[in-house]
Parts: C-alpha cells; structure tokens; sequence
C-alpha cells in the first residue's frame, strides 16, 4: 500500500491490487439515480477507507512526498488493526506536513519566513516548535564551532547547484557571509519571543528540520499505541522498537551505485546519511558538493571531503545536524570530533573509498559479505 501525498489538505491515494480509492469529493450523482428527499432523512456517512495491506512480516507501509524528499513509514502492527496502522500513519505525515509549514525556508508564508523578514526588528512570540528548534541549533552551533550554523542562510541563498550554474561574485559572498553569525540568534525563554538581530540575516533549518519533522512523526505514532516502527525522510531515519522481538536495521546507501554500503542494527535510535553526491556543482574542473560551509560561504570541496557521513544518534534532530558539521569538518576532523562525544557515533565514506567506522559503532555494523573480509579501516584520531 502506498499513501501518496497530493495536497496540503493531506489527500491519500490507497492502492491495492484490487482497488484504486482516491480522497476527495465523491462525483456528484446523475438526475437518475438521486433519491427523493426525505423528511427524516439522516447525512450520508462518507465512506470508511479501506484498510491497508499487511505485509508477510507483520508490517504496514507506506509513502508519501513531503520535504521535497520521498518520506516513508514502517510500522509493526502487533495487536493493533490494520485499520488502525493506516489512521496512525496519516496522522504522523499530517505532523510533518504541519512541521513543514512552520520552518520552510522555501515557503513565504511560513513561520520561519516571517522571523527572516523581522530580522533586525523588535523580539516576537514564536511557536513551542520553532522556538525549540532555534535553541537547539544554537546549542550545535556553538558544540561544533560554528561547522553547523543555521544563519547560513544568508549566503547559502547565493549557490545555485544546477548545470551551467556559477559562483557569485567574492565581494557578494563576503558581504553575506557578514551576516553569519548563530550568536545573533536572539531567544528569550520567559516568554518564548525571539529575533535576529542584525537586518538581513536569514536562518535556514534544511540541515536539522527535516530530523525534527521526523522525530515528530514517531512521536505521533507512540501517541497512537504503535511503539515498533521506522520513519524514514531523505536520509533521516528514527527506529523505534522492534519488528516483532527482532531489531530493525537501517542500511547505509552506496553513493555511486544502488545497494548498501552496510547496515546498522538498531532500536530507539535515530541514523542519518549527509552527502553531497546528489547535489553538486563544478567550477574550473573542480565539483563542490551542495553543503556548505558556514565559515567560509563556499560549498564543500568534493576532493577534501567524504563522500557520505552517516551519524547515530538518540533523536534524528540532532543526527540530522551533527550529521552536516561532520561532512563539513572533513573525514579526519570529523570522525575524531565524534570519537570525542560519545553520545555520538559514525559512518564515514572517504573520497578513496575507505569506511571509516567508530569504535564503539565497528562490532555491530553489518557489512556485505565481500566488505566484511576486508581489515577494518585504522582509527582516525
């Protein structure tokens, strides 16, 4: 079964192999076929959706478009009803969505949006979620040494990363890269307001909303009696629970090719993938991966840097942005920054292909049969 994301009215399209049931209004019925009113008439109920489909092993999955990414949910159903799976599952792609509207960059009538265009102007009360997500940014900013800064935005809007495209002019990125700065972000927690101080600044949350909105969702889904369960959004992954005793286990995708890399075995944790293969742009013979450096205001040069990072956390929010600080560290300041939180732990991809893996995380990582008889990679201190 397939949940298909059709519009911000959050309309599901459930497909069996039997039926084909879009949301929506029913079509209106012929002149023929409409009874006659009737006094005591009651409203016509609309029509209970279908339940979806269980899978072989006990799961219920589905997908949806949200993020500007494909978002998925698995979930094990034990007890519950199919019926039931199918409710919860709507209810946490409805989270996201309402997640979404509240910190996308790319929406001018979004929460985040109005604080960007305030910016310089005096504090304003912000919602629990926006609020929450500007403290913790700050809190990585400042834990990673700027690596990870939400007021990138600034410059970051500059990049373009199509074909054909080029670099703005130096004197453009080094008058927005002024307006960098996550000391600026001004929060006051008695009342929950906040600001950017300086006119012109602008925060960006691509690098950690999408963990949140993620987080979020599993959340609605423990909300709703369903404890066993993986969400899953452009990389960002939370795994709660178990699949029937089972660990779930979460693959590391290969960026050159499709399959994984390895898996990871996990329960109540969240594993994130950042890289920059995807996206990239190249400038005198050179390519540059689409994340960039909020120190500099250029994009990660592809030679210096790894090919994907894949970080483990407790919650996607902070995977998703530690995940970024560690790509724009580079493998060796990367890996050896996470050996040094242990709350942390990595995947790293080298530009010559080495796994870099660390050491609390190397006895449970599961490789592909022809990798595993490979010696493990030297620590990087």
């Amino acid at each position: 079964m397939i949940f298909e994301h059709v519009s911000a009215a959050r309309c599901f399209v459930a497909l069996t192999a039997a039926l084909a049931l879009a949301c929506g209004p029913a079509p209106a019925p012929t002149p023929a076929s409409t009874p006659a009113p009737t006094a005591n008439a009651e409203p016509p109920h609309p029509p209970e959706r279908p339940a979806p489909p269980v899978r072989k092993d006990g799961t219920v999955y589905a997908e949806t478009e949200q993020m500007g990414t494909r978002v998925s949910i698995n979930l094990w159903i034990g007890e519950h009803t199919a019926a039931q799976a199918g409710a919860a599952i709507e209810a946490a792609f409805a989270e996201i969505e309402r997640i979404e509207q509240i910190m996308s960059e790319w929406r001018p009538d979004s929460e985040l949006s109005q604080l960007n265009d305030n910016a310089g102007g005096p504090l304003k009360p912000l919602s629990p979620e926006l609020f929450e997500i500007l403290q913790r940014s700050k809190l990585v900013a400042e834990a990673t040494g700027g690596a990870f800064d939400p007021t990138f935005y600034a410059v970051g809007q500059l990049w373009h990363f199509e074909p054909g495209a080029r670099p703005p002019a130096p004197e453009t990125i080094a008058e927005k890269l002024a307006l960098v700065g996550w000391r600026d972000i001004e929060l006051d927690p008695n009342t929950g307001a906040g600001r950017l101080a300086r006119p012109g600044m602008k925060v960006g949350l691509g690098a950690i909303a999408k963990g949140y909105a993620v987080d979020r969702a599993s959340q609605v889904l423990l909300q709703h009696g369903f404890g066993h369960h993986i969400v899953e959004g452009g990389g960002d992954t939370y795994v709660s629970g178990s699949k029937g005793g089972t660990p779930w286990k979460v693959g590391i995708q290969r960026p050159d090719r499709p399959g994984s890399l390895a898996a990871i075995p996990a329960t109540d944790r969240a594993i994130v993938t950042s890289g920059g293969y995807q996206r990239f742009i190249e400038i005198d013979g050179k390519r540059y991966a689409h994340i960039l450096d909020p120190r500099t205001g250029w994009p990660l040069d592809e030679a210096a840097s790894a090919q994907s990072v894949t970080l483990v956390a407790a919650n996607a929010t902070d995977a998703d942005a530690y995940a970024t600080a560690v790509a724009v560290m580079g493998p060796e300041q990367g890996m050896a920054f996470v050996e040094a939180h242990p709350a942390l732990e990595a995947v790293l991809l080298t530009r010559s292909g080495e796994l870099l893996v660390s050491k609390d995380l190397r006895p449970i990582l599961v490789l592909p049969p022809a990798e595993a008889d490979k010696p493990p990679a030297p620590d990087v201190r």
